[in-house]
């Protein structure tokens, strides 16, 4: 059974002085009329309704188009039936608490004894959202100037969606729906950034051909690229895991059984670094059984791939190791470990090393870091329905995790 909420009366105390929101003019108040309305409010005891008085003042500014404004208590929005306090709580739900719009609507009636419906939440939710600007946003956020761009498939829709971050805070900074991944439709993304003030002078990306000259055409030939070491292994795991398939394909054919390779194959591609104690023991137990096979190999190519990147002091340097690996003659061992000598020899390796040149850029730009972040949000709400939902939440979350509500209570003011 519902219990009828209690009314709270709230006058408002007349001002000596009141500013005209249409004309800016300052003057002394004078009473145009009042009326009340009834808002809802949070209350953890009972459930309560709040009667506030509005005052409606006269403009004595004879060129003002408007002959009177209203005067609103503090924490009462305009055209709001609900307080401010209660708004800003059910925005720190959908955010905060990466919550949805019918779980707030539940937890107001459970926990504040006040109603608030799913289209209402959702309503407040986009009506903050509106009074927010992206590039004003973006401003605000110290952009380091390393940007790191990755691409991603959202829930809802089959496309996908690129992702700019700053690389040293690892903040998301704006998304767009890509149609495709062309070179047309990264220019065209890029230069969409730019226009929101965006304007790096190096550039993190993974392997598609797309961006290095899309990168170029935008923010100048002297742009500095580095494409992201996790991508770079991506590709040279890809070609090792493949070499050890093959490898126990061979074997089975000959009737030798391999399942130790097969329970053990993330192990082998784990970095050893990484091995436990246990781990360590499998891997002893491998090399005695296949020492001078391809599984020996491949544990030697690995290490001696990501000591290009891990130990190497210059790009000069890692292009000597580079070169060492073909003069050793791992790309005659098969057509795998060929394909990774082939991939280290394109002149996309100069992008690979950049970061040896220059120490201020890190060699990977977590952008899988801030992909799982955004992911988490649209998991809970199974994707976003449209473009403006997307971003409409991303200004919100900006706001709340980065600025810490600064920049809302600056617009509610």
């Amino acid at each position: 059974m519902s219990i009828e909420p209690k009314i709270r009366l709230i006058r408002t105390r007349p001002p000596k002085t009141c500013i005209c929101p249409f004309c800016n003019q300052k003057q002394r108040f004078k009473l145009n009329g009042k009326y009340f309305k009834t808002v809802k409010e949070m209350n953890l005891k009972e459930p309560i309704k709040l009667r506030v008085e509005v005052l409606r003042a006269k403009c004595l500014n004879p060129a003002c188009d408007k002959k009177s404004f209203i005067i609103l208590l503090k924490g009462i929005i305009k055209h709001q039936r609900a307080t401010e306090k209660l708004v800003n709580e059910a925005l720190a739900g959908i955010i905060a608490d990466n919550s949805t719009a019918p779980r707030i609507a539940n937890r107001l009636s459970r926990v504040f004894n006040t109603t608030g419906s799913k289209s209402a939440v959702d309503r407040w939710k986009h009506e903050a959202a509106d009074k927010l600007d992206i590039k004003e946003i973006i401003s605000k956020l110290n952009f380091s100037g390393i940007l790191c761009v990755d691409e991603y498939k959202p829930k809802r829709y089959k496309g996908y969606d690129l992702i700019d971050s700053d690389s040293k805070t690892s903040r998301i900074l704006y998304l767009e729906k890509a149609y495709g991944l062309g070179r047309g439709i990264v220019k065209e993304h890029f230069q969409t950034i730019k226009s929101l003030g965006i304007e790096p002078w190096a550039i993190i990306f993974d392997m598609r051909a797309c961006f290095p000259k899309a990168a170029k055409t935008v923010f100048g030939k002297d742009i500095i690229i580095q494409h992201d070491y996790f991508h770079v292994m991506k590709i040279i795991h890809y070609h090792l895991n493949r070499a050890m398939a093959e490898y126990r394909r061979i074997q089975k054919e000959q009737g030798i059984d391999t399942l130790d390779i097969w329970l053990a194959r993330w192990i082998i591609l784990k970095n050893m670094e990484r091995w436990t104690f246990k781990e360590c023991r499998i891997i002893e137990n491998l090399l005695a059984r296949y020492q001078g096979t391809t599984i020996e190999d491949i544990l030697i190519l690995k290490q001696k791939v990501r000591d290009i990147f891990l130990t190497s002091k210059s790009q000069q340097e890692a292009y000597q190791k580079r070169n060492e690996l073909t003069s050793e003659g791992w790309q005659t061992k098969n057509q795998h470990f060929a394909n990774i000598i082939k991939f280290l020899n394109t002149p996309y390796f100069k992008y690979m090393t950049t970061f040896l040149d220059h120490p201020e850029i890190p060699r990977s730009g977590n952008s899988e870091n801030v992909i799982r972040t955004w992911r988490q949000m649209e998991k809970v709400r199974y994707g976003f329905k449209s473009d403006k939902g997307r971003i409409d939440h991303l200004k919100l979350y900006q706001v709340s995790k980065y600025l810490q509500n600064n920049l809302l209570h600056e617009k509610s003011s």
